[in-house]
């Protein structure tokens, strides 16, 4: 999604990734999610968004998520290669547990900064009609910001927030202050954001070699590894059918995603519509069709 400018309220994410994957990267891998998503991915988070988000999109009618490289994703990358959790069951409304889809694979670290063992992780519902890529004329100002929620400007152990721009009022200096480039601007979708549970183990070995897969743009490889990571057995059965979440439009939706088209008409009927379930709509999107994109190859691009 290109922008010319920054939206009023829009959630902003700083980005170093958990597992030490680089930023194109990282946003590869999510362009294959999202096509093999009907459009729709999720993109992990560490904090809960609380109804800061619910709040933002009932107030201006939609919600865009800015993500920004965050600072020190140097060290991050160079940091020693470590075990990690990839997430396969998310938690409804109601308090049920629903399985993800097979290709969606969502890593974070093993332990929370205290050291205790983390037991949930938090991702973000993201869509996008259109292929995503990286590079952006805008920044975001942190000081020139300020959290729905709290109405202070984010502070640095918020790496994702959702925020009001405050162009006017803003402290003396702050246009000395440090500026993050918009790598990436797509749409969150209801309910927004989503709280992940059911972690499995992962080598650091076969972590690593879902990093190279996406670097190398590899979506053969990479679609092998996630299956068979993403096949561990889960600790819940989902239980009963829910629609709170990745629900698609009618087919039209679908089709126009696999065609390169518009889902305005499906915005015009109202982002909250209520249809398919996402985990039966992909699995029939591909029926058949091992690897649909293994022919996609490339590197995201820097522009």
């Amino acid at each position: 999604m290109a922008l010319k400018h920054l939206p009023p309220t829009f959630c902003w994410s700083r980005s170093g990734s958990e597992t030490g994957e680089d930023l194109a990267a990282l946003i590869l891998r999510k362009e294959w999610e999202r096509r093999l998503g009907g459009g729709r991915f999720l993109w992990g988070i560490s904090q809960s968004l609380g109804a800061s988000a619910q709040v933002a999109a009932l107030r201006t009618g939609s919600l865009l998520a800015l993500f920004s490289p965050a600072a020190g994703r140097a060290r991050a990358a160079s940091r020693k290669r470590e075990d990690a959790l990839v997430w396969n069951a998310w938690v409804d409304a109601s308090g049920q547990v629903r399985q993800l889809p097979m290709h969606v694979f969502v890593a974070s670290r093993t332990t929370w900064p205290s050291g205790r063992e983390r037991d949930h992780h938090y991702a973000l519902v993201c869509a996008s009609p259109a292929e995503l890529s990286i590079g952006s004329s805008l920044s975001v100002c942190p000081e020139r910001l300020r959290s729905v929620s709290t109405g202070n400007a984010p502070c640095a152990s918020q790496a994702t927030v959702v925020v009001d721009r405050a162009e006017r009022g803003v402290e003396a200096g702050a246009t000395a202050a440090r500026h993050y480039p918009i790598a990436l601007a797509v749409e969150l979708e209801a309910p927004y954001f989503v709280r992940l549970t059911q972690p499995s183990f992962v080598k650091a070995r076969d972590l690593a070699a879902i990093h190279e897969a996406a670097r190398n743009g590899d979506f053969e490889a990479y679609a092998d590894l996630t299956k068979r990571l993403r096949s561990q057995p889960a600790a819940q059965e989902a239980r009963g059918v829910t629609r709170d979440l990745f629900d698609l439009p009618p087919a039209e939706s679908s089709a126009g995603v696999r065609a390169g088209g518009s889902r305005t008409g499906a915005h015009a009927r109202g982002r909250g519509a209520r249809a398919a379930d996402w985990t039966q709509l992909t699995m029939e999107l591909f029926h058949g069709d091992h690897h649909p994109f293994a022919r996609s190859r490339g590197c995201a691009t820097l522009f």
